[in-house]
């Protein structure tokens, strides 16, 4: 099991480190430190969420569909003064609800249950029962029920007819989704970038601050052999002032490289921690980086690969699906509307309760309706309005489609570039400083020989710090560009065996 796995920070004890309690110490190696991010990085962990969100917006557009419950109830109660009313027809009169002269009380209770919804093909249904009951103080308030059960549909033929329309929302909550799955892999392969780019700069500072301190102490030697060989009248003066001021302006570049190192060690506690509160105690050692892998072999697939690897282009594929379906939608939505209604059911007249619904649901009278609505703005500028910028939009996403596979291709073979560069550097670095290790020997023995000056020798050191330097800088830059090749390929996941979920 790797040690990752275990414990990120061992505390270790203050007498064997030399530390205060409360340090923590970590050997971590570059595999490691990928591992750690994959676990503890903030930027991971936020990003994480946008698929679950995701998931949850494409479960909330999903339920357009569900059937809908609903229940209901009303009750009215009025009074009617018809004093002074004319009634004239036997059928008001024997209607029992109003008679001349009196005052008149009315109530009515009704309620209603039905389960209504839309179906895929934009169909609205509702399917239910209603049950009615009027009261009237004039008949002693005799019930008088009226139930009804049936079912209404209404189905648009042209504008919100047909899938295209109504699994409009699922498709674009469903594309969203996958553009989240996209932006989470995007910002995991960031995250390996930066901790690949973080790590080999911090393995960089940590050489050169030793380059630097080795640097000076081969300028506080000299300027101690020369101060003996002053005292016994070989040397002169300057050549001791010299060397002194050599070794205080290495003191300097000491300290600069030693604050970059500290600098670069937060940077990648900042990656592969998702300590808060005592981040800064954290002590991190890093093992040296293995060198990557080269790209030779695998280069000519993967720059023909690239486009369809990159996360990024596979998002960008969505929002162009998008919007396309918005053109569907709105192409839609710029049609006239017709709907046809119709209905069927029976109703159950009774001054009992039980009566009234056994007729509506076996024997009562057979109630239908059918008709159609019609309607069409006039001239239609939005919806004809809306359908142009959707198209417009459309063309936009193809052109910004094919900008970033252009760019894609670049970036991927300036990366391929960037890699052979580094790795030529390699060589030429380790043969200048081996050189320079050689004329500073060189120019040592000359010196104690007498030939040579102090001048030239601290040059003869100064050129084996910065050849030292630039080895390690060309070793790092090289991790570096294979890890930014790697990204600009989309082969980060890849190569580094990682898994996401779905």
């Amino acid at each position: 099991m790797p040690r990752l796995l275990c414990i990120l920070f061992s505390v270790l004890a203050a007498a064997a480190q030399g530390k205060t309690e409360g340090d923590y110490f970590a050997a971590l190696t570059y595999a490691e430190s990928v591992q750690l991010a994959l676990q503890k990085n903030f930027a991971i962990e936020g990003a994480s969420f946008d698929p679950l969100i995701g998931r949850a917006q494409l479960r909330s557009s999903e339920g357009k569909f569900d059937p809908a419950l609903t229940l209901a109830y009303t009750r009215d109660d009025n009074e009617e003064d018809l004093t002074g009313l004319n009634v004239t027809t036997a059928e008001q009169l024997a209607d029992g609800l109003i008679q001349p002269g009196l005052l008149t009380r009315n109530t009515r209770d009704f309620g209603e249950a039905n389960v209504g919804g839309l179906t895929p093909w934009g169909m609205t249904y509702e399917l239910g029962v209603t049950l009615e009951n009027r009261q009237n103080s004039r008949n002693g308030y005799t019930n008088r029920y009226t139930s009804f059960a049936g079912f209404t549909v209404t189905q648009p033929v042209l504008r919100g007819f047909g899938t295209d329309v109504t699994l409009a929302s699922v498709r674009l909550a469903s594309a969203d989704l996958g553009i989240s799955k996209y932006a989470y892999a995007r910002q995991v392969i960031e995250t390996v970038t930066r901790v690949a780019e973080v790590y080999n700069e911090l393995w960089f500072s940590g050489g050169n601050a030793e380059v630097e301190r080795r640097s000076r102490s081969l300028a506080a030697q000299l300027a101690a052999d020369n101060r003996r060989r002053a005292e016994i009248g070989v040397m002169s003066p300057l050549d001791v002032l010299q060397a002194e001021t050599d070794v205080a302006a290495r003191e300097e570049r000491v300290l600069v490289a030693e604050r970059q190192q500290a600098d670069d060690e937060n940077f990648l506690k900042q990656l592969v921690t998702n300590r808060v509160e005592d981040v800064l105690s954290v002590r991190i050692d890093i093992a040296p980086p293995p060198r990557a892998p080269g790209i030779a072999e695998n280069r000519k697939a993967d720059l023909a690969a690239a486009v369809q690897n990159r996360p990024d282009f596979q998002a960008a594929l969505l929002e162009l699906q998008k919007r396309e379906i918005n053109v569907v939608f709105t192409r839609n939505a710029a049609l006239p509307q017709l709907d046809l209604v119709a209905s069927l059911g029976r109703n159950g007249i009774d001054n009992d309760l039980s009566d009234s619904i056994n007729r509506s649901v076996e024997n009562g009278t057979l109630a239908w309706s059918v008709g159609g609505i019609f309607s069409v703005p006039i001239p239609n500028n939005t919806g004809q309005g809306d359908l142009e910028a959707a198209k417009l939009e459309a063309a936009r996403q193809i052109v910004e489609l094919k900008r970033l596979e252009q760019s894609i291709l670049i970036e991927a073979d300036n990366a391929a570039g960037q890699v052979e560069t580094a790795s030529k550097r390699i060589d030429a670095a380790k043969q200048a400083r081996v050189l320079a290790a050689e004329t500073l020997a060189a120019g040592e023995t000359r010196l104690r020989a007498g030939i040579a000056t102090t001048f030239e020798v601290l040059q003869f050191q100064r050129d084996l710090a910065t050849a030292a330097i630039s080895e390690i800088r060309a070793m790092a830059d090289y991790n570096i560009a294979v890890a930014r090749y790697q990204q600009a390929t989309g082969t980060t996941l890849a190569r580094h065996g990682i898994t996401l979920p779905e």
